[in-house]
């Protein structure tokens, strides 16, 4: 099916807050995180739960009435079997986690008996979905994101000349990626013009091409191949103008923006990503100054902020809730209202009796004019 693409121009983003008509119910949501873990990956997941717990308030004064029951999972799957032994969660309609695949079989299954919508954040667990009906998987494969991407690519720079970058690095994203650029491009009966980052300027203008636009795609998504090929780029710019081109790169240069956003503007750059937290959001400020008043301490500023994510995922599962039900929530699934402070959710069903995954991929564009785009399928 083919989906329009709608672009939104980040520095002109000044939304007020997103009106919404509620049918009032009482929602009960389990949250199932190693929440008294004393780690990294702990301090995270209570900035999840802290992030839903202000979206429970949030909804909470459109009328809608939540009851939230938070236990500390623990990592084993002996752990979820002693919590699901306890009846803790019997009466949830919506529960989030685990964290730990192993402790993912179990749960699912309990969800599907009492026909509980069992929502899995975090990308470190099982993707099976076969059989589990209530099952909602946040974090896609990196299958489905990268064919998502290369759906961009085809869509966007139809005309352009791909280039692929060898690296030199095993970066098992970027080879990934590469190599599904390679095989979607040539069924696409376009050809991938091949360059090592090290070549020298006779190889970089024998893959370019001065008559049309050129994208170059880097087979790496880390900061060291980042700045390796950037130098390389500004060398070649400088001294042929007459080239043009943009840059295509991965969700994780969204962290390197601190060090690189004037050399990415520069580049024309793209990333494709399932999630973007808008820095220019009067509601961004908004939010934060409130989790500040709430916790007494700044969301971390991770990439992606958990807190966000939790805030994300409870406003759309609780009102989709409270509009359909939890018998009518997965057939309508898609037609939630939502306005994300950071992720997007677009869930599809692979089959009939299975569970959902959420397939949102959006281009972050960082122009020439020092501006930010979001480029979004309108699904």
């Amino acid at each position: 099916m083919f989906k329009r693409l709608f672009i939104l121009t980040i520095s002109l983003l000044l939304i007020g807050q997103y009106p919404m008509a509620q049918t009032a119910r009482h929602i009960r949501v389990g949250v199932v995180l190693p929440l008294k873990e004393k780690t990294t990956r702990g301090a995270k997941m209570v900035e999840f739960y802290q992030g839903l717990l202000l979206s429970v308030d949030s909804l909470k004064h459109d009328g809608i009435s939540v009851d939230v029951q938070a236990v500390h999972s623990g990592a084993t799957a002996s752990e979820m079997d002693d919590l699901i032994s306890s009846h803790t969660l019997q009466e949830c309609d919506v529960i989030f986690g685990p964290l730990d695949g192993a402790q993912l079989p179990a749960l699912a299954d309990y969800c599907d008996l009492h026909q509980t919508h069992l929502v899995v954040p975090f990308s470190n667990v099982s993707t099976q979905l076969d059989g589990h009906p209530y099952y909602y998987i946040v974090n896609a494969p990196r299958r489905i994101i990268q064919s998502e991407a290369i759906w961009y690519i085809r869509d966007q720079f139809p005309d352009h000349n791909i280039i692929l970058v060898e690296s030199n690095e095993r970066n098992e994203e970027g080879l990934a990626f590469g190599e599904a650029v390679r095989e979607a491009m040539s069924e696409a009966g376009v050809y991938v013009r091949p360059l090592n980052v090290d070549g020298d300027d006779i190889a970089y203008q024998q893959a370019f091409n001065q008559q049309r636009k050129n994208l170059v795609i880097l087979n790496s998504s880390s900061l060291k191949a980042l700045n390796q090929l950037i130098a390389k780029l500004k060398d070649f710019k400088r001294e042929h103008p007459e080239y043009v081109f943009s840059l295509f790169g991965y969700p994780s240069w969204q962290t390197y923006t601190s060090q690189l956003l004037s050399e990415l503007y520069a580049m024309d750059t793209y990333i494709y990503s399932t999630f973007y937290r808008n820095p220019l959001s009067i509601r961004n400020e908004q939010l934060d100054r409130q989790f500040m008043s709430w916790f007494h301490t700044p969301m971390s500023n991770t990439y992606p902020r958990y807190a966000l994510m939790g805030f994300d995922l409870g406003c759309f599962f609780i009102r989709g809730l409270s509009i359909y039900g939890r018998d009518r929530l997965a057939k309508n699934i898609q037609q939630v209202p939502a306005y994300p402070f950071q992720h997007s959710l677009f869930f599809e069903q692979s089959s009939e009796g299975n569970g959902y995954v959420n397939t949102f991929v959006q281009l972050i564009h960082y122009t020439t004019y020092q501006s930010i785009e979001l480029l979004t399928r309108n699904h």
